[in-house]
C-alpha cells in the first residue's frame, strides 16, 4: 500500500467503516462507512478525540474509551505487542447503543508514541475483511520503512484565500458550497484545491485535511459536537451484565 499517508488515503475510500486518529489522539480519517455504520457525519468528528466521539464501553458496561485507552496505550508503550479485535457498545444519535468488533491496528510515524491507530470498524460476527488482513501486512512492514527526509508541507506557505478554502474542506463542505460561502466560482475553488494539494505535497482532499488539524488550522470553532444521551433503552440490562460477568 505505501507509506504511512498514502495508507490513510487508500482506506479513506474503502468500503470497511474505518477511522484513525494521529499521536494526540485527534480523528484525522472518517470515511463514508464510518459515517454510515455509527451515525456521524465526518465534519463532525474530524479533529476531535476518538474518546470524546466514540464513548464506548466494554460487553460489561465499564466506560473503555478515554485519555488512558488500554489500546492506544498498548501499541505505543509495547508495539511489539499484537493488537486484538474487540467488542465495544457504542452510542449513536437517538439514544441507541451499537455493539461493534473493532479490529485495531498502528501505522508507524517514526516512533511509536507518534503512530496513527487506525480503527476497522465492523458487525460482530462477520468475517474479517481484506482490508483488515492487508492492513496486517502492511503495518508489520512499515516498521521497516525509513522516514522521508523531506519535511511535510507547512501551512504557513499557503495564501489567506487557500487557507479558508482547507478550513471549508474541514467542516466537510462541497465545491460548489464552498464556491457559495467565499463569493467565488467552483472552477475557482478547485484550483485553489489544486495549489494547496501541490503546496503541501499530497494527492488528496483527506491528507490536506488531516494536516489541517495536526497544524492547528482546523478544529477551534467547529459545531460543539453533542454528547450522545445514554438512556435506560440504551444501557446493557443489569442482568444481562452480571450474566456475563459470571459466565
Amino acid at each position: 500500500m505505501g507509506r504511512p499517508i498514502e495508507v490513510l488515503e487508500r482506506i479513506a475510500a474503502s468500503d470497511d467503516a474505518v477511522f484513525a486518529f494521529d499521536a494526540n489522539d485527534l480523528i484525522v480519517l472518517w470515511n463514508k462507512a464510518c459515517e454510515r455504520l455509527l451515525g456521524r457525519a465526518a465534519y463532525q468528528v474530524l479533529g476531535r478525540r476518538c474518546y470524546d466521539v466514540i464513548c464506548g464501553r466494554d460487553v460489561y458496561g465499564n466506560q473503555y474509551c478515554s485519555a488512558h485507552c488500554p489500546v492506544v496505550t498498548q501499541a505505543r508503550s509495547h508495539p511489539d505487542q499484537e493488537l486484538h479485535p474487540f467488542l465495544l457498545d457504542v452510542p449513536t444519535p437517538g439514544g441507541r447503543t451499537r455493539r461493534v468488533s473493532v479490529t485495531p491496528f498502528a501505522i508507524p510515524g517514526g516512533r511509536p508514541e507518534l503512530a496513527t491507530i487506525v480503527h476497522i470498524v465492523r458487525e460482530p460476527d462477520t468475517a474479517a475483511s481484506p482490508l483488515e488482513k492487508k492492513l496486517s501486512e502492511v503495518s508489520h512492514a512499515l516498521d521497516d520503512v525509513p522516514p522521508r527526509r523531506s519535511r511535510p508541507g507547512r501551512l504557513d506557505e499557503l495564501s489567506a484565500r487557500e487557507k479558508e478554502v482547507l478550513r471549508k474542506l474541514a467542516e466537510g463542505l462541497s465545491t460548489p458550497a464552498i464556491a457559495a460561502a467565499l463569493s467565488i466560482s467552483p472552477v475557482t475553488v478547485r484550483n485553489h484545491v489544486a495549489r494547496i494539494l501541490g503546496k503541501l505535497g499530497v494527492h488528496t482532499k483527506l491528507a490536506a485535511v488531516a494536516l489541517a488539524y495536526q497544524q492547528g488550522l482546523a478544529g477551534p470553532g467547529l459545531p460543539t459536537l453533542p454528547a450522545p444521551r445514554i438512556t435506560a433503552e440504551s444501557r446493557p440490562p443489569a442482568r444481562r451484565r452480571d450474566r456475563a460477568r459470571s459466565s
